[in-house]
């Protein structure tokens, strides 16, 4: 193993039970990593957090330790809880500009301390990824699979293979302790320009809403007023009715990106007529990233682009691989 670092924020796989539940548990899941890689560089968060408590604020702590342990470590492993994971990984994809190391992000749908639990494989997994050389990027690796971390979603609650990225192949499968690298997928060149870190806007006032059959167009008008970015799931292909107050609504707000709710597929504005208004009005075309990518990218290119029109560019140009074309 290559000199790796462990990050470990909190979430399921290092939780013990308590009266209330299980619970984050200070200093336990360190120690079962040290007991079983006495080598491992482990920095625990306190207080260890579950994922529902994760914010863009986080998301910059993560990033800015792995800077400054950049140059010291081979490799970055990032232990998160679940429900938010998809969201840290895809930041992260955009915040470390330049990357030339591998940063896996995992966790377990069973706690450590629980018999026949994921954790343990996870964690060996990880490890593995995060020592292979010229891999350059961000991924999340969970039940065998290796995927790219500004595709990913999380599409199970209970079952043990919770994640995916429907609109792009794995890039490895993990079997037999060892990594089988997609041939289909070759990884990312190492990068020409030095390593950068590229804080979000923690504070920007960007949310994400869905739309639904009898949805109010006044009412999400009037909540969205004053936004800087706002995702907007709305119909299949990218439709939204035609709703005269929600199309003005829209054109108030500095960044509007249009996704698709389908798990697969891409958004198309301008196939439908109901839809031709939203690319009219400057709505961002989302095309088949994910819901939590697009939230994610619209922190970055609030933090990284000096106006809207720079902002807009940022964000419609692939980067790193998080929507095609």
């Amino acid at each position: 193993m290559q000199r790796i670092r462990v990050i470990y924020t909190g979430g399921t796989i290092g939780m013990l039970p308590s009266s209330d539940g299980y619970a984050p548990a200070p200093d336990y899941l360190q120690q079962q990593l040290q007991n079983l890689y006495p080598n491992l560089s482990v920095l625990e968060y306190s207080p260890l957090l579950d994922s529902s408590e994760m914010t863009p604020a986080l998301w910059n702590r993560i990033a800015a330790d792995i800077a400054a342990d950049y140059d010291d470590y081979d490799g970055f492993v990032v232990l998160h809880g679940t429900d938010t994971m998809a969201y840290t990984a895809a930041a992260l994809s955009y915040m470390l500009e330049n990357l030339g190391k591998p940063v896996v992000v995992t966790g377990s749908q069973i706690p450590w301390c629980e018999p026949g639990n994921d954790a343990v494989e996870h964690v060996a997994a990880a490890l593995a990824l995060a020592s292979m050389p010229g891999f350059c990027e961000v991924a999340v690796v969970f039940a065998g699979l290796c995927l790219r971390g500004n595709r990913v979603r999380k599409v199970d609650c209970d079952g043990m293979a919770a994640f995916a990225s429907p609109n792009l192949p794995a890039l490895g499968r993990w079997a037999a302790g060892r990594w089988a690298m997609s041939v289909s997928m070759p990884k990312r060149a190492s990068p020409n320009e030095p390593f950068r870190l590229q804080p979000v806007a923690e504070n920007a006032r960007i949310v994400a809403a869905k739309l639904a059959p009898g949805f109010s167009a006044e009412w999400l008008a009037s909540a969205m007023s004053g936004l800087d970015g706002v995702v907007l799931e709305t119909f299949g292909a990218g439709n939204a009715g035609s709703q005269p107050a929600l199309m003005a609504a829209l054109a108030q707000q500095s960044l509007v990106v249009n996704c698709t709710p389908c798990l697969q597929g891409s958004v198309k504005m301008g196939r439908y007529a109901v839809s031709g208004s939203l690319a009219a009005m400057g709505v961002l075309d989302g095309a088949d990233m994910t819901p939590e990518a697009a939230l994610a990218k619209l922190y970055y290119a609030q933090a990284k682009g000096a106006n809207r029109r720079d902002r807009a560019e940022i964000f419609i140009n692939p980067l790193y691989g998080d929507r095609t074309g």
